[in-house]
């Protein structure tokens, strides 16, 4: 918290310069920092952005949120608050990117329960047939998730490819997760042509437990986080959303069970093509794989630390050995 005390101080009172604020506890995200602000008797949500200091890319993900507002959906969302000089975005003088949004009550679902999942499936449809009919004024920053050259700036697949297949000494003891990693981003290579053929459109691009709210109820209330929504395959989407219940000290039963109350719930508000539904095990492989990029990026970045990087190249091996194993049975419960 004294780490960001001073940027606090520099950012809030543009939003209430002649109020009374102060800093009350709440979570925080693995990317950014997010620190909560309880001003004129409301609580907000302060985002410092640390992933980049990319004005583009906040001001695109404000843009769409803006938008979005607009549309008839039944979930909150976050809705960036101006200052009083009407802008949602906020430099500081040491370069990092803020953003100051209304709080939304309601927590982190464990989707555990079948029902809640289906629910989950259901809100990530209602967004998805939403997000096909906002328009905005200004192109995405990020690239698709098959662009994967694009992932992180300091990831090129050049750099990807030695670094795997010649791990430094700290990374020696997952060669074999690595080789896992490597074969898979070479396989994938060869696929492209044939996602680029698929439906695309607006994407929220991460939405998984951490990024969505549950009510009272269990049912899937709000979701948040929009920071990577672009332009890619709509089918990305139920992708990122499913890759988490793939774990592999879960039952397999279990594993198929949820990704079938998802694919319901999505179901009842989108139907996907059939060249969609059989590139799932493959995008699911994708989002693996893209979040190990990010992350290793991330630490030579020396944002995180090598056990963050390590966590990320076990799950990405696990992943795609996981879905190489069990594809038949995967396109099975379609």
């Amino acid at each position: 918290m004294k780490k960001y005390l001073s940027y606090i101080e520099e950012i809030v009172p543009l939003y209430f310069p002649n109020e009374k604020w102060e800093i009350v506890p709440g979570p925080s995200g693995e990317n950014n920092t997010t620190l909560f602000i309880l001003a004129n008797d409301e609580k907000h949500v302060l985002r410092i952005y640390e992933t980049h200091q990319d004005e583009e890319k906040v001001d695109f993900e404000h843009a769409v949120l803006l938008a979005l507002k607009e549309r008839p959906l039944s979930l909150s969302i976050p809705v960036p608050i101006r200052t009083k000089d009407g802008q949602t975005i906020v430099k500081t003088r040491s370069g990092f990117l803020a953003g100051l949004f209304r709080f939304i009550d309601g927590t982190n679902p464990a989707l555990e329960d079948f029902e809640q999942i289906y629910s989950f499936g259901m809100a990530a449809g209602q967004l998805t047939a939403e997000l096909a009919e906002v328009s905005v004024n200004q192109l995405p920053v990020y690239r698709p998730y098959y662009d994967m050259d694009h992932t992180h700036p300091r990831c090129s697949l050049d750099q990807i490819k030695d670094f795997s297949l010649n791990p430094p000494e700290d990374f020696v003891e997952l060669a074999q997760e690595l080789l896992i990693i490597y074969k898979q981003l070479v396989s994938f290579q060869y696929r492209i042509p044939f996602l680029k053929r698929l439906p695309h459109q607006l994407v929220h691009g991460d939405l998984n437990a951490s990024n969505i709210l549950s009510a009272g109820d269990g049912k899937i209330s709000a979701i948040l986080d929009f920071e990577f929504v672009t332009h890619d395959l709509r089918v990305m989407e139920v992708a990122v959303s499913i890759s988490d219940f793939i774990d592999d000290v879960e039952d397999e039963t279990i594993i198929l069970k949820k990704i079938s109350a998802f694919l319901t719930g999505y179901g009842s508000r989108i139907k996907l093509t059939e060249e969609e539904i059989h590139a799932l095990p493959l995008l699911i492989q994708l989002r693996s794989l893209d979040v190990f990029i990010h992350f290793l990026g991330r630490y030579w970045d020396g944002v995180d630390s090598i056990d963050t990087a390590k966590k990320y190249i076990r799950k990405a091996a696990r992943r795609v050995s996981w879905i190489l194993n069990h594809q038949e049975k995967f396109i099975k419960i379609q």
